[in-house]
Parts: structure tokens; C-alpha cells; sequence
């Protein structure tokens, strides 16, 4: 976070320099503000990239094969070096993709459960079992 405020005084700082070297001419600030803006953009997603790429390398246990079973009242996780559960009452939100849950433990953290290893009727349970729970989800109407 602090990368991106230095970031953007920077660019502010170039802009404040270039209008006064332009002489208040406008179409040139403007030409000028929207390349950096394209750069700070471009940045931001390349810097995403990256943290989200060193993210999952950084974290053992994401990468592991991770088994969940749902019950109505919780969600068994069980990888390689690890199990736990949490109770569909401390899930954030869930939202269904084409191929994924997303199963979100806070507005940044979240389990993927691949949808290619449920049946059509296992899915159709589950989506049941998460509107009963009360959970805020964005659920797929198949």
C-alpha cells in the first residue's frame, strides 16, 4: 500500500512539474495525465500479478490437495498437513462461478472448491445446504 501512495505523488508531482513547464496548456496535461494514468494501471495489475503469484508459492498449504466435506452446520477442510472446519455462520460470503466456490472467510481470504469434482445433484445439495445457512452468496440458478 504504501508503494502505491508513493506511486501517485510521484505521478502528481510530474503533472504539477509538466504544467508548469506547459504554460497552462491544457491539451498537453491532459495527453500527458492520461499516459501515466495507463502506467499506474498497468502497474497496479502487474504488481497484483505478482503479489498474488508469491502469495500462493509463499503458502505450503494452499498448494496441497485439500478435501472438503459439508454438513449443514460446518465445512471439514483436510490437506496433506492439515484439517480443520468452520461453521457456515463465520463465512464471509460465497459466490459461484462456471467452474468454482468461492467461499470467502473474509473480503480477501477465501477457499476454492473446485465444482469439476461434484455431481450435478451434489452441487444442487450444496447450494441448498448454503442458502439454508444464511450465508450471503451469489449463487448460479442451474
Amino acid at each position: 500500500m504504501p508503494r502505491i501512495i508513493i506511486f501517485s505523488f510521484i505521478i502528481l508531482l510530474f503533472l504539477g512539474l509538466n504544467f508548469y513547464n506547459t504554460e497552462n496548456d491544457t491539451q498537453n496535461i491532459l495527453k500527458s495525465a492520461s499516459i501515466w494514468f495507463v502506467v499506474a494501471f498497468i502497474f497496479i495489475i502487474i504488481r497484483s500479478y505478482f503479489r498474488l503469484k508469491n502469495a500462493f508459492y509463499s503458502n505450503k498449504k494452499i498448494q496441497e490437495e485439500i478435501t472438503y466435506t459439508f454438513t449443514d452446520e460446518k465445512v471439514f477442510t483436510k490437506g496433506e498437513t492439515f484439517d480443520g472446519d468452520f461453521t457456515w455462520n463465520t463465512v464471509y460470503k460465497i459466490k459461484e462461478t462456471k467452474d468454482w466456490f468461492l467461499i470467502y472467510q473474509s473480503k480477501t481470504t477465501m477457499n476454492m472448491v473446485p465444482k469439476k469434482d461434484f455431481s450435478h445433484s451434489q452441487i444442487s445439495e450444496l447450494r441448498n445446504m448454503i442458502k439454508n445457512s444464511n450465508v450471503k452468496a451469489k449463487l448460479l440458478n442451474n
